[in-house]
């Protein structure tokens, strides 16, 4: 087969395999004819601090006339809710990009108002995101809420071994479906699985990230400036759990730049920091903005906060650092 690189270095690349696992997701379809999916999508609304205030915990809002289905409602330490989501069919050429449509948004907040009794606005929104679900088509007639949302492995044509479905909280284990069809369908040799038994990277007891928190937290005085670096502390345990120190010493390796630097806010009102930043350089791949700013740490679920951070994410692009480490 020929792999294309897509980036700017370009260029193509001839391999050979004896297996091709297909986990594309709502595009599976494309590279196995044999598989028929029925995308659905979900739309997500991002709302700002000031509504629905005092809310702690998350809500499930019931659905007028369904039966077990929910809008959830999610409070962020940031102060932002996160609402969805729909469950609404698609048909035709897969978007690379699926947008939101103002009947699903309407849809949400309708569902949250009725709940909470109060009127929420389209001025309320500060965000909105969607995604697509690859549900198998079972050929039964009825809502894509009706299809299994359970990983499937289909052996295909040409050893092509297709994973689709499925959530984020299962793909330890799509994976590990996936390798051993693969190996069924192969003479590949491997060793028992170690995927089951290995801990998250950064998970820990609950116990131990408390206290990683409560020394976060605990740095610094307030008015100092101290506070800014300690605030910025909590947000990476928040988000790497005990990789929190490495992910900042990592950082301060690359760059050479101070902890204060590094744990300070990419820009105002914003809590990421430029340490993350540099780890999603270093460390998780990222080659440019977006993938910075919309896929490492989702600040461009909101428009306007995007646009304050693009200076940031282009600044540490600009050190020219390489993926796993750096070469600066």
């Amino acid at each position: 087969m020929t792999l294309r690189d897509e980036t700017a270095a370009g260029g193509t690349r001839q391999v050979r395999a004896r297996a091709v696992v297909n986990a594309s997701g709502v595009w599976a379809g494309d590279v196995d004819p044999t598989i028929r999916l029925r995308p659905s999508r979900g739309t997500h609304l991002v709302l700002g601090p000031e509504t629905l205030p005092g809310l702690e915990v998350a809500v499930f809002a019931p659905i007028p006339g369904e039966t077990n289905r929910f809008v959830m409602v999610l409070p962020q330490p940031d102060g932002r809710r996160f609402v969805g989501l729909t469950d609404e069919p698609v048909s035709g050429p897969v978007p690379d990009v699926p947008h939101p449509t103002e009947v699903e948004i309407g849809f949400l907040l309708d569902v949250v108002s009725a709940s909470f009794s109060r009127s929420l606005r389209r001025s309320d929104v500060i965000g909105a995101f969607a995604g697509l679900r690859p549900l198998l088509d079972t050929g039964e007639d009825g809502s894509t809420a009706d299809l299994s949302r359970r990983h499937a492995v289909v052996p295909g044509p040409h050893s092509t071994i297709t994973v689709v479905g499925g959530k984020l909280t299962t793909y330890r284990r799509m994976a590990e479906d996936a390798v051993d069809a693969v190996l069924a369908a192969t003479d590949l040799p491997a060793d028992p699985c170690r995927t089951a038994t290995l801990p998250l990277a950064g998970a820990a007891p609950r116990d131990r990230l408390a206290r990683l928190v409560e020394a976060a937290g605990s740095a610094g005085s307030a008015g100092s400036a101290g506070s800014v670096g300690s605030a910025g502390e909590v947000r990476l345990v928040r988000r790497f759990g005990a990789d929190a120190p490495y992910v900042l010493d990592a950082a301060g390796g690359a760059t050479g730049w101070t902890e204060a630097d590094l744990l300070a806010p990419i820009a105002e009102g914003l809590p990421v920091t430029t340490a993350e930043l540099v780890f999603g350089v270093t460390h998780e791949g990222a080659h440019d903005v977006g993938d910075l700013l919309d896929r490492r740490t989702r600040v461009g679920l909101v428009p306007a906060e995007r646009e304050r951070a693009v200076g940031a994410a282009e600044r540490v692009l600009g050190l020219g650092l390489g993926a796993a480490g750096f070469t600066g």
